[in-house]
Order: C-alpha cells, then structure tokens, then sequence
C-alpha cells in the first residue's frame, strides 16, 4: 500500500494501532513527522461489514487477474449494491472500499 491510501485511511479514522507501519521522518533533520499503519488485508476486511442490507461483501479478481474489486452483493437480485471499489491489490481495493463507507456515512465507527 503506498503512502498516499495509508494517509487517507489514517486521516478517516482507521485505526493506527497495527503492527505493520511506516515512519515518516523530516528529509532536512530526520525529527519523527508522522506514524501511519499499512493495514494487512485481514485487518481491513475486519474493518468492513460483512453485510450491508441484503448484500453481502465480496472481494475478487476483475479484468482477466489485472485488478481486484471489493463490494456489496446482493447474491438474491445478482447486482452489486452502490460501492464498488477497484485496486491492484486485495488490500487497495479494500482500502478504497472503506473509505467510500466512511465518506458515504455507511458504517458505524
């Protein structure tokens, strides 16, 4: 996961309290600027709910194994609810996921 996800998932309230982060320092004096978590992808699905109304989330591979898609399907219609989020990884588009829940007002924190 590159800097700019773990910030954003930083900045919307994920939790930082994982094992796997990063430091950031200041290139001039290397004063500590700022901790930021890389969530594993087992820690951002546990983040998501595992239902959203009927729907149920999914994550898969999309385009032939050359991106991954993360969702809330409704296996009783065949549609895919509203949020729909790509990434190159499992873990971007879980990322990707969680943060159009929070900007959506869809999960409770």
């Amino acid at each position: 996961m590159d800097y700019s996800l773990a910030k954003a998932l930083k900045d919307a309230g994920f939790p930082q309290d994982g094992k796997n982060y990063e430091t950031y320092t200041d290139i001039n004096d290397s004063t500590l600027v700022e901790r930021i978590v890389h969530p594993s992808l087992s820690e951002l699905i546990e983040a998501c709910p595992k239902q959203m109304g009927a729907a149920t989330f999914v994550l898969g591979s999309a385009n032939k194994g050359q991106a991954w898609v993360a969702c809330y399907f409704d296996f009783g219609t065949n549609r895919c609810a509203e949020l729909n989020e790509t990434g190159h990884t499992p873990d971007e588009a879980v990322a990707r996921l969680w943060l159009a829940l929070r900007r959506n007002g869809s999960q409770q924190f």
